[in-house]
């Protein structure tokens, strides 16, 4: 049992030839007699396919660090990454351009975010009015950050421009005049999740109350009424003359353990037509009276305008699983996934087939609200691998079951007649590969 917790305060980077965004995890497998540094990795590459993509990156690596751990505690990062070839440079106007080096912090209580510009102007005053009539028309929040301070450097470059920064932070929040009486939601929020249960707490910055009493109340009447709310805590946090609270809003969700949410597994084997124009080994020839049959190495069909082998009946072999998920798990990034997987070819063993050999072919499924679990079912084809093929006098050592196997044919003479002959064969990769562990339902 795998359960995988953020860890608050992730980090943003930004230049001029990356950019990542990279958040911080502890994974602790439940299981006592589980020691394996890889089931802890598997979890969490699997949780980071099912994480909101950041505007303009991708996901990049999914690490742990297997020496930082203790009781099957381990801690993991998961980072995104700006997609190789993507532009970030922004020229906004001649006389105004944003800088690369944007920084962005978040912890418990607080969080910032800040970018930095260049803005020709005569005048420090002009370039000030430049930038905050830019910033307060384009972008006047970042997330749940307000704007905090629009400022320049008092002095000129060489080339007539000032330097401008942008810091967004937490809203100043005071009494009734903000949402829900005085209640905003504050950075912090924890997600988990285990086989049976999943959980989230949200965290909330509580000002204009008496006392933690009225702040509890206030907290409960608001989103004390959900199913799964499980527990509502308050307490003060010192903020100076003015009393601050913070309340913890903590959700679960059981799952039922009378439900059979089992994996099922069905196949399909049968057999189609393909032309065969080479023999596995030839028997025996045979000729009228008096002549010599013609060796045509293994070649069936042969006549003097080609090969017409033979057509043969070959296994196809197709199997679904039908996999069951939490609810959570079946975003928009997940079902994009596996649009980009669909057709690719398995470049690890899976399912006891080698490598080469199965080729995954789409998965289908869905959920309505209040489902407790998504049932999935993924389908694949299976090729078998094939080893010391011959065609005529050519032998192939290896094909894998999806390669695409072509043969040129030229003109001969045998005894006389001209006949089609293969003097070149070639071994193509026409799918991509993938790591259908990524698909996440197991190796």
């Amino acid at each position: 049992m795998i359960k995988i917790e953020e860890i608050l305060g992730f980090t943003s980077s930004k230049d001029k030839s990356n950019e990542t965004v990279t958040r911080k995890y502890c994974i602790r497998d439940t299981d006592p007699n589980s020691t394996n540094p890889a089931t802890a990795k598997a979890a969490l590459e699997l949780y980071a396919l099912s994480l909101a993509l950041p505007f303009g990156l991708e996901l990049g690596e999914v690490s742990l660090d297997e020496e930082k751990n203790a009781n099957n505690l381990y801690y993991g990062t998961i980072t995104f990454k700006r997609p190789d070839g993507a532009k970030t440079k922004l020229m906004i106007a001649s006389d105004l351009y944003e800088m690369y080096g944007e920084k962005m912090v978040e912890g418990r209580k607080s969080a910032t975010h800040e970018r930095f510009f260049r803005v020709k102007a005569l005048t420090a005053n002009a370039a000030l009015n430049r930038l905050e009539n830019y910033i307060r028309a384009t972008m006047p929040v970042s997330g749940r950050l307000h704007i905090g301070d629009i400022s320049v450097d008092e002095e000129q470059d060489g080339e007539g421009f000032f330097s401008g920064h942008v810091v967004y932070s937490n809203p100043d929040t005071h009494g009734s005049r903000d949402k829900l009486s005085g209640i905003v939601p504050a950075y912090g929020n924890r997600c988990g999740s285990t086989v049976n249960s999943r959980s989230r707490e949200c965290v909330y910055e509580m000002r204009g109350y008496n006392s933690e009493v009225d702040a509890w109340n206030a907290l409960s009447s608001n989103f004390g009424h959900a199913r799964d709310c499980e527990s509502i805590d308050v307490e003060e946090d010192s903020d100076g003359a003015n009393r601050l609270y913070i309340g913890r809003v903590r959700y679960r969700r059981e799952e039922e353990e009378d439900e059979d949410f089992s994996n099922s597994v069905s196949f399909e084997v049968s057999g189609t037509q393909t032309k065969q124009t080479h023999s596995l080994f030839t028997r025996g020839g045979f000729a009228a009276g008096g002549m010599t049959p013609r060796n045509y190495g293994g070649l069936i069909g042969v006549t003097d305008d080609g090969v017409e082998g033979v057509d043969i009946d070959t296994a196809v072999s197709t199997f679904t699983e039908s996999v069951y998920f939490y609810p959570w798990f079946l975003t928009s990034n997940y079902v994009a996934f596996l649009a980009r997987a669909y057709g690719r070819v398995n470049n690890a063993p899976f399912r006891g087939f080698d490598v080469g050999e199965v080729r995954f072919l789409g998965a289908s499924g869905g959920c309505r609200r209040g489902d407790k679990a998504v049932e999935l079912t993924f389908k694949f084809a299976v090729s078998p691998n094939a080893t010391n093929i011959r065609i005529g006098n050519i032998y192939i050592p290896y094909k894998y079951g999806w390669d695409y196997l072509w043969v040129r044919w030229a003109d001969m003479k045998y005894n006389g007649v001209t006949v089609k002959v293969p003097i070149e064969a070639y071994v193509e990769q026409v799918y991509y590969g993938m790591n259908f562990g990524m698909l996440g339902i197991g190796f």
